[in-house]
């Protein structure tokens, strides 16, 4: 409730030096990735012997360009240095940066239409209201992250590294980026209601019982409460399913566009849940933070965020325990994977409701069938031994304001060398990654928020993988091994055998291994061709382990002199915000080199040279 004591509490962190260094700190970002997928195409004034070049990016306008320096990365990517950049306008220089200004002053350069450079602004204000948030607060040191606890980890993170507008939650106010981010640090209790059985799909794992499963996650005493409730509405509780959603949803989008079924009592609302959760970085899914034991609850939540309405698919969630099954039995068949201690957090219950009119529509906007449903994943902490603890892969990025980074401070406290702790971070990470994808020939999308690091002493020693229902690209060799069910309903088959690689070279190397050598290269001065080298001395150890496998490694070679580049920014700018009846999809466009085959034929030549 607003009172005149409170009403401009969301204006707190609106510093004048904050909002600078934020938007610094997001363009520098942005011309980054737009240079890397080849939309700024700036001219290069001049370079210094160790690699740093000056670059001039024109306007549309005459007279205006910005300035920048940075130092060239392997796969086309350039680290800018913040403090470099300038715009410079009729003569004159300003340090003060505008990031919306920047894309509407490019507008023609880029050819971005003004419907999608409105939209796109809009995105680009939430995050950066969001940034200005984090940087009023006190960020944690990465020593002291080093040594908090799997959820304060979790809120501390600055957002998806490669996404510009990677804040972007269009749907929340001020309030609601209170009450339901994870940065904000609150906690929050869900909505329960009761859907009828009729209009609700629900599926859990063949070991499981339903009435179990909800004592478990409910206890007796509250299902009591909730079937007194529909009782009282003088309906039978057994005709029922109990499904949790998030308050946002439930006052935004399920009361009005549900109407029609509280009235008819199809959905009772039953009461709030006694457990208290913490939104994760998705924002739709939460931990018990009163039970961690308990399970991860997905919810939808119709906000656009990273270039999606975050509504839930009632295909995935029909297959997903199903899916989980089939790819536990794969793990506990696979004793290369159990001797990795690699945990797989199975999504084991899910449910779905049907919307009454949406539903009859043929080919409607995919989010207006992804109002109502959830799902449940284990938690890590059951799969715990003692001494371990957790934090998602994504933390290894983290760099503090005095410059310190996360992975840095984990080496430093581990008394290992880089190497030694690059070598068994490698090992505990990439070598499931490779032995899931060239053995069994899946590849969920084991990216830095998908990963969550098992640690012990500050080495990563196994990993936990989650968030198996989603588009995966697979191979033929996959397309024989999965049942036909999980392909129609989940998966994304490729025809193209050279797209196959694609799941390894985009989702670990470009997708976080660039970002990882960068945050090494300039927090702990560590060579980024000797992170390389590492990534590949891991993956040719694996290939010797596993002889068996060389026509899978030669078929699926990650050595290839390029791969495709994913175009996640700049798909956004061209395709704008029109709604479309499936699932938007990332689109690929050009190429770029793959610093494994820089690295070989570079030792190649070297070996030549000296022969």
């Amino acid at each position: 409730m607003i009172t005149p004591e409170n009403i401009f509490n969301d204006t707190k962190h609106l510093d004048t030096e904050i909002w600078n260094k934020v938007n610094r700190n997001l363009l520098a970002k942005s011309i980054s990735e737009l240079m890397r997928e080849d939309l700024a195409k700036p001219e290069i004034i001049s370079k210094q012997e160790d690699g740093l070049t000056h670059f001039r990016l024109a306007a549309d306008k005459e007279n205006l360009f910005y300035t920048f320096s940075a130092y060239p990365r392997f796969i086309n990517y350039w680290h800018i240095v913040k403090e470099s950049i300038r715009r410079n306008e009729d003569g004159q220089e300003s340090s003060t940066i505008d990031v919306p200004n920047f894309f509407i002053e490019l507008q023609e350069t880029f050819g971005i239409n003004s419907f999608t450079l409105a939209h796109y602004a809009e995105e680009l204000l939430h995050t950066l209201y969001a940034d200005a948030f984090i940087h009023s607060q006190k960020r944690l040191s990465a020593s002291e992250l080093a040594d908090a606890d799997f959820q304060n980890i979790e809120h501390s993170l600055d957002g998806h590294p490669w996404v510009i507008v990677n804040k972007g939650r269009i749907g929340f106010d001020s309030q609601d980026y209170q009450n339901f981010t994870p940065e904000s640090g609150q906690n929050t209790r869900l909505v329960w209601l009761a859907a009828h059985k009729s209009r609700t799909t629900f599926r859990l794992l063949e070991s499981m019982d339903q009435q179990r499963f909800f004592e478990d996650e409910l206890g007796k005493e509250k299902i009591n409460s909730f079937r007194a409730v529909l009782t009282q509405a003088e309906v039978n509780p057994d005709d029922y399913i109990f499904i949790p959603v998030h308050s946002w949803q439930w006052q935004n989008k399920l009361v009005m566009q549900f109407a029609h079924d509280i009235a008819a009592k199809f959905l009772i609302p039953l009461g709030l849940s006694d457990d208290w959760y913490s939104p994760q970085q998705s924002i739709r899914t939460f931990f018990n933070q009163s039970r961690p034991d308990r399970h991860y609850v997905k919810t939808a939540i119709s906000i656009l965020n990273t270039s999606h309405i975050r509504g839930l698919c009632a295909k995935q969630l029909s297959i997903a325990p199903k899916l989980t099954s089939w790819i536990k039995n794969l793990l506990e068949k696979d004793l290369h994977l159990q001797n990795m201690g690699v945990v797989l957090l199975g999504e084991v219950v899910s449910v779905s409701y049907t919307h009454p009119s949406y539903s009859k529509i043929e080919n409607p906007p995919y989010q207006y069938n992804e109002f109502l449903g959830a799902m449940w994943r284990e938690s890590p902490i059951n799969f715990l031994k003692t001494g371990e603890n957790l934090m998602t892969m994504a933390a290894l990025l983290y760099v503090d304001n005095q410059g310190k980074s996360m992975v840095h401070e984990l080496i430093e406290k581990s008394d290992l060398s880089t190497e030694q702790w690059l070598k068994a971070y490698m090992t505990a990470y990439l070598k499931p990654v490779l032995q899931i994808y060239y053995q069994h020939s899946l590849c969920i999308d084991p990216h830095g928020q998908n990963v969550i690091l098992i640690l012990k002493d500050y080495v990563p020693v196994r990993i936990a993988l989650q968030d198996f229902v989603g588009d995966i690209l697979i191979n033929e060799e996959g397309k024989k091994k999965l049942p036909q069910e999980f392909i129609d309903n989940m998966f994304n088959a490729s025809p193209n055998p050279e797209n196959a690689p694609l799941v390894i070279l985009i989702a670990v190397f470009d997708a976080f291994f660039r970002y990882l050598s960068d945050v090494l290269i300039t927090t702990a001065d560590y060579s980024e061709v000797s992170f390389w080298n590492c990534v590949y001395e891991i993956i040719t150890e694996y290939q010797e382990e596993h002889p068996e496998l060389q026509d899978m490694f030669e078929k699926y070679d990650l050595m290839i002199p390029e791969f495709k580049r994913l175009i996640f920014n700049s798909r956004r700018l061209f395709n704008g915000y029109e709604e479309t009846s499936g699932f938007p999809h990332m689109k690929k466009s050009g190429f770029i080199p793959n610093p494994l085959y820089q690295l070989v034929t570079s030792e190649l030549a070297t070996l030549k040279e000296n022969s």
